[in-house]
């Protein structure tokens, strides 16, 4: 092996060889370098500023710019002799004049530039430029990478193009990967991040940002009055309007189909407010026509103010979702402002919260049934007819009522999943509750929710439950609230008839709540009437709760059915119930709620004959 002392000791080739090897090296270390530093950035602007400054130095060039109009990028660094120069007439020039006449070039144009920009320091006479065309996904021109240099003898090498014409299509994958192809804007990852960043520059509690989540009114009616071009075009002016009204230093991203959001830098809830007013003031313009239809172009916003303070245990995009949500609950075409004391946006934040809790507890059935007791108020029987009551393991290890979690289930549609359930671990239950002495001679009530009874399929599997039982059906009892009973009127009567063929009993739940309570009682196929716990509580303190349970019962007494009043705790509504001639108590003064495998090894140990069980509790209307 021949070592190669100096330079000079080369021959022409030998040189011209390694010269080509030195260039080739100093290329892939660019391109490695860029790969490994745009990989740590957290979003599309830092990468594609990551990406511009690392051409920049690798060349020695004085200026580089990426400008793409439509997605209203401009991303730049400049060299310390190009400081004095007014480079956004630069940019200009580059759009306007330089650019269209090489926008269709499929490969990097080096130009030769007669006269410096005024501005630039230096003694030459000339500079270099070489511009990339940047291409959309359809590889239409859509913007230009440019790179300017002052001549100072040296032109540029043809390894400078391979390496612009790498570093473009770096950023043309960025674009792609980082922002939304209809309107330009960012997309939701890269909002989250630049919003974490701006987060963490806040010093205090004098310091804040304010994010709005915007959601376009019924854009869905444009599509389907027009078509999918005419919602297109309404988020192409919404979304135009929305960026020339930021204020400086604010970001802006479409983040979902008909959904925006904007972050406002050290700015309050009230800068927020003034300024997603003035959008929707704007929005009045922007009413979309075509031949004699048209169509108001309204948003609904969400505002929530972020402090160093501010404690959201849910992402601060979902907390301002929320806040959007209740404006277009209320009509839309408004603005709502995230507070602490609003009761209904907290309970939207803490159903959210509990969603993939109460997913995990659906699928791996972990949670506990209770059972509580509805005996008789003018007999001294203990009654042999149960409730079931589902709890929740809480994540701090305690138990959750149904109503600290009922809200997020039915507002995530979980409620049918929870009904099998808690359907599958009753049944479990008293399968292997099956030797117990006794267990034929109790009878049990079992809820069923709204958006369980619309669906058929459940009612199969309800039946299917009972039919599988080692209980009697005339053993069980399904309980359905006035309110979902109501609302899907005809499913719940056939369902109910249904199941009543096979000997089931149907209890109407919390009746009394709803406005036409008794207008509806006549069509529905129920054995049992339970007045609503709002009537009960008071009842021995409120004249009109008297009056409404007084109603209940001489209309259930005129329709042979039986009552059950809720909420049952003190001797004194126990002996107003009485009085008034309701059939049955329910509550703390009765029986305490126990663990379902509790409460039936208890009536095992019970004597018979002080058990009334369901067959004698309810009477068959014909």
């Amino acid at each position: 092996m021949v070592q190669i002392e100096s330079d000079s000791e080369l021959a022409p080739d030998a040189r011209e060889l390694q010269e080509r090897l030195e260039l080739a090296r100093s290329e892939l270390e660019l391109l490695y370098r860029l790969d490994e530093q745009v990989a740590k950035e957290s979003h599309g602007q830092s990468r594609l500023l990551r990406l511009i400054g690392e051409l920049t130095r690798h060349l020695n060039m004085s200026y580089t710019v990426l400008l793409v109009p439509s997605k209203n990028i401009r991303i730049s660094v400049t060299h310390g002799n190009w400081k004095q120069v007014d480079r956004r007439a630069l940019d200009q020039h580059l759009l306007r004049v330089i650019f269209p006449q090489y926008a269709e070039s499929t490969s990097p144009v080096l130009l030769q530039m007669p006269k410096l920009p005024k501005g630039a320091l230096g003694s030459a006479d000339s500079y270099q430029t070489i511009i990339n065309t940047v291409r959309d996904r359809n590889n239409d021109p859509v913007g230009v990478l440019a790179s300017f240099c002052q001549v100072d003898g040296l032109a540029l090498a043809q390894s400078s193009e391979r390496q612009v014409r790498y570093v473009t299509r770096f950023a043309r994958r960025i674009i792609d990967e980082s922002y939304d192809p209809l309107t330009g804007m960012m997309m939701r990852p890269d909002f989250v991040s630049i919003m974490d960043a701006a987060l963490s520059q806040l010093d205090g509690d004098a310091d804040s940002h304010c994010l709005i989540y915007i959601d376009l009114d019924k854009l869905q009616v444009v599509n389907d009055t027009f078509d999918q071009r005419a919602g297109d075009e309404i988020l192409l002016r919404f979304s135009k309007l929305l960026r020339e009204s930021l204020p400086g230093g604010a970001s802006v991203a479409r983040i979902g189909g008909d959904e925006f959001a904007a972050l406002l830098r050290f700015r309050g809830a009230d800068s927020g407010m003034r300024f997603a007013e003035e959008m929707r003031r704007k929005c009045q313009e922007l009413v979309y026509l075509r031949g004699d239809k048209s169509f108001p172009v309204t948003f609904s916003a969400g505002v929530l103010p972020l402090t160093e303070d501010s404690v959201h245990e849910s992402e601060p995009l979902v907390v301002a979702r929320l806040a959007c949500e209740k404006a277009k609950d209320h009509g839309g075409d408004r603005i709502e402002c995230y507070d602490d004391s609003d009761k209904s946006i907290v309970r939207r934040v803490d159903n959210l919260q509990l969603f993939s809790q109460l997913q995990d507890a659906i699928s791996q059935g972990t949670f506990l049934l209770d059972a509580q007791p509805i005996v008789p108020l003018n007999s001294a029987q203990d009654g042999g007819h149960f409730e079931i009551l589902v709890r929740m393991h809480g994540q701090s290890g305690d138990v959750m009522l149904p109503e600290q979690f009922f809200s997020a289930a039915e507002q995530y549609q979980l409620m049918p999943k929870l009904d099998r359930m808690v359907l599958k671990k009753f049944f479990d239950t008293v399968q292997q509750a099956d030797g117990q002495h006794g267990l034929g001679r109790a009878s049990f009530a079992i809820n069923l929710s709204g958006q369980s009874l619309s669906e058929p399929a459940f009612h199969e599997y309800v039946r299917q439950c009972v039919v599988n039982s080692n209980l009697a059906p005339g053993q069980l009892c399904f309980e359905i609230t006035e309110t979902a009973a109501i609302a899907n009127r005809e499913v719940a009567v056939r369902f109910m008839l249904s199941m009543r063929d096979l000997g089931c009993r149907f209890a109407l739940d919390d009746f009394g709540a709803g406005l036409s309570s008794f207008a509806y009682l006549r069509d529905m196929p129920v054995d049992i009437l339970k007045i609503d716990g709002s009537f009960v509580r008071d009842l021995d303190t409120n004249k009109v709760s008297e009056s409404m349970v007084a109603a209940v019962a001489q209309v259930a007494k005129v329709m042979g059915l039986k009552t059950v009043a809720e909420f049952v705790e003190t001797e004194a509504v126990r002996e107003g119930l009485v009085r008034l001639g309701v059939d049955y108590g329910q509550g703390f003064l009765l029986g305490r709620p126990l663990p379902l495998e509790r409460q039936l090894q208890t009536f095992a140990e019970s004597p018979s004959d002080t058990i009334i069980n369901l067959s004698d509790l309810v009477a068959v209307r014909t």
